[in-house]
């Protein structure tokens, strides 16, 4: 339904398309043929040519028509159908240039041109798909099967190729589309959408110059996420002079949620995902003004008592301390965490309801939004409603209010010390300003930058997991466990389609779970099982490929379809490190076997749970396993006596869940995603072991300190946004007190 301009979000512009130059025409060229292979146009055989589409024949054709419509509750109609199996993407410049901005951040981009390269030639071609003839002048059919034989091939530089032509492809479907919306009536604008009130931001600015433009301040904070938020609203309502400043920029709720290519542009580090350095796992990490309180999904959890107790076990006593306890009911209060305004969607009620027909520990989780209902599961792309108590909307006007002051647009390059070494006296950075228009998509011709010194008695470097670690090491910390540590919170994700009329992208994104696996092997370590996100793009850009017709059917379903992760505490780590070349963060991460295979005991707990709730086809996103359909309309599954386990119940589905443990998850190859970063400045009771201390100062180092979830000494087991904000009340009234 199309809103009236007056309820819809405002524009939020993007800038121009980054240079193709990194491949030629003829390259590009090759790149969408093969994308043609992934989600082709189909048609019959008989009315359109096989270069530009996936043709049938025409009871061929009828079959696909049938089983794209006989699932869906209110089925389109026969010719929108068509219409929409007919739409090839590549034709579409929506698509074309989100792939260009998928891969133009990409740093296998040159690797892929060489690639694209040898496709073009003969002898490339018959090297790697066996055909004559170059892709572009291949029928799509052949494409597709290229796909399918790479995807197949004990080659791991072809699954890999494979792997990402695959993402590439659903995500610039997902993001492009114009049928996601007149198929299944998702739009980018909440139902009665309407604009709370945001905090009237009174940032920064500096002239112009060549010089380095000096600020003086009792504490710089870098980072607005969870712990910058935190530790400004104690500090500043404590009377010391505060100035937080961020990379990332402020949108106010009048312009959330953004259209999904705008959100992940602005909202998100690098485009929106940030892939570890073997493309094993994709990370989702904020980047906006709030960082990822701006982006996360409202839950509330308090740290575990078993997780509190291993961590004290490691020589800091705060964690069994009712100090802690203190710090975090104050945050408790403050952000409203309550289960009162609780609306479940279907894909909550689905876990709630299939946990307790199998017997599971299951149960609804606080969300941070002051009781209020909050039935919007668009918080992915921004809170509209201001309703969500993150960091722009609650802690730092709460520190403006205060005094503090706030810089947009600042991105730190390094920390300042004394003559000594050793004392931290400030931070230097870069700061773009918006355009004369407020914008910040414009050209930096358009825009002033300066190199800005902000001169401190404190800095607190809260820039999250990935770039804190990252900005010590550019500083010259020399603590070799800075960046290591890293812990991701790895997820495998499982789809499943129903026969209801499910609208996954309405309601609230995490309203409950299941922690029945969660202490797998007895030492806290398992899964914890929650409902995803589900716009578009974040959908269906990890889904599995079964090949053209099952993708474009995939997205024909998208309004029945529902989505869950099983989240891994892991027990293995990895590093961040600092890109030589471009000084952003490196993650250098596999799930190992231990974890992995709790991964996996999670997936299969998700199946269960959608048998026994109806799920009218299964979708664990691993390749190579074909989705679990049942062949009796669901009479099995009706028939499921509570308390069963139905891997016991029902020899077909025993045998495709065993069919499952054989396919495995195995990185790099499998999916894995994760939205929780962690540890790779981890507390530790000596420098040995850590890399900050337990009052959050970094080791060997005087007036430095960290305040994010790079100081978790392990993986907290939970969306970690609570602990992350207790663990900066507990370090910033330190500081505070230092101060004083």
């Amino acid at each position: 339904m199309d809103l009236p301009a007056e309820h819809t979000p405002v524009a939020t512009p993007m800038p121009d398309p980054p240079s193709g130059d990194f491949m030629t025409v003829e390259q590009w060229e090759t790149i969408f043929a093969l994308l043609d292979g992934v989600i082709p146009a189909i048609a019959e055989a008989s009315m359109f040519s096989e270069k530009a589409h996936l043709t049938l024949s025409t009871s061929e054709y009828e079959k696909l028509l049938e089983r794209g419509t006989k699932s869906l509750l209110e089925a389109p109609s026969r010719d929108s159908v068509k219409e929409f199996l007919r739409y090839r993407p590549s034709d579409d410049e929506a698509f074309r240039l989100d792939v260009l901005n998928t891969l133009a951040i990409t740093p296998q981009r040159k690797q892929l041109a060489k690639i694209m390269n040898l496709l073009g030639t003969h002898y490339g071609s018959l090297l790697l798909t066996g055909y004559w003839s170059p892709v572009t002048q291949q029928p799509v059919k052949n494409r597709e099967a290229i796909i399918k034989s790479w995807s197949q091939s004990r080659l791991p530089s072809l699954r890999m190729l494979a792997k990402a032509l695959v993402t590439t492809a659903h995500k610039a479907h997902a993001m492009s589309s114009p049928y996601f919306g007149s198929l299944s009536g998702y739009t980018d604008v909440p139902v009665n959408w309407k604009a709370g009130d945001g905090y009237d931001y009174k940032f920064i600015h500096v002239g112009s110059g060549d010089g380095v433009h000096e600020i003086s301040t009792d504490v710089v904070i870098v980072g607005s996420g969870c712990g910058g938020g935190v530790s400004a609203k104690n500090l500043a309502e404590a009377g010391h002079k505060v100035i937080v400043v961020d990379k990332g920029y402020y949108f106010p709720p009048s312009q959330l949620p953004m259209p999904q290519s705008a959100g992940a542009k602005y909202l998100y580090d690098h485009g929106g995902v940030t892939m570890t350095d073997n493309t094993s796992a994709g990370i989702a990490s904020g980047g906006a003004w709030g960082g990822g309180g701006t982006v996360n999904w409202s839950v509330c959890f308090r740290l575990q008592d078993f997780v509190r107790e291993e961590w004290a076990a490691k020589g800091l006593p705060l964690f069994k301390s009712s100090e802690f306890d203190d710090c975090q009911d104050r945050v408790w209060d403050f952000i409203g965490a309550s289960k009162s305004g609780i609306r479940h969607n279907h894909r909550n009620q689905v876990l709630l309801n299939g946990s307790s027909k199998l017997g599971w520990k299951a149960d609804a989780v606080e969300q941070n939004t002051a009781s209020k209902e909050h039935y919007c599961g668009q918080c992915h792309l921004g809170c509209g409603s201001a309703e969500k108590r993150g960091p722009a909307v609650a802690w730092l006007p709460a520190a403006g209010e205060a005094g503090a002051e706030f810089m947009e647009g600042f991105e730190a390059k390094r920390i300042i010390f004394a003559s000594d070494g050793v004392t931290a006296i400030g931070v230097e950075g870069l700061w773009t300003s918006r355009d004369s228009e407020g914008q910040i998509h414009t050209p930096l011709s358009s825009r002033t930058q300066r190199t800005v010194r902000i001169k401190a008695k404190k800095v607190i470097i809260s820039g999250g997991s990935l770039w804190t670690p990252t900005i010590l090491q550019k500083s010259g910390v020399k603590n070799p466990n800075v960046g290591k540590y890293l812990h991701l919170h790895p997820v495998n994700f499982v789809s499943a389609t129903f026969q209801e009329d499910v609208r996954p992208w309405e309601g609230g994104i995490i309203t409950s779970y299941c922690d029945e696996f969660e202490n797998l092997d007895r030492k806290g370590h398992g899964v914890k099982l929650e409902p995803s996100c589900m716009v578009p793009y974040a959908t269906f850009a990890m889904q599995p490929w079964y090949g053209g017709q099952d993708a474009k059917l995939l997205a024909l379903k998208y309004r029945h379809l529902n989505t869950w992760v099983a989240l891994t505490r892991d027990r293995d780590s990895g590093r961040v490190y600092a890109d030589p070349k471009t000084g952003e963060p490196r993650v250098d991460y596999t799930t190992s076997d231990f974890d992995r295979d709790h991964t996996l005991e999670g997936v299969q707990a998700l199946a269960k749970i959608c048998y026994v709730t109806g799920a009218t086809e299964i979708r664990p996103h691993l390749g190579g396993l074909e989705p679990f359909v049942p062949d009796d309309g669901g009479e099995r599954q009706r028939q499921h006596v509570a308390g069963k386990d139905p891997e016991f119940t029902d020899p077909k589905f025993a045998a495709w869940l065993k069919q499952l443990r054989k396919v495995d998850n195995k990185p790099p190859f499998s999916i894995f995603v994760s939205a929780h970063q962690m540890g790779s400045c981890r507390m530790s009771s000596s420098p040995s072991s850590g890399a900050v201390d337990p009052n959050g100062k970094v080791w060997g180092h005087e007036n430095l300190y960290v305040a994010d979830a790079s100081v978790f000494p392990s993986a907290s087991g939970v969306n970690p946004m609570v602990t992350v904000m207790s663990i900066a009340d507990w370090i910033s009234r330190g500081i505070s007190r230092e101060l004083k």
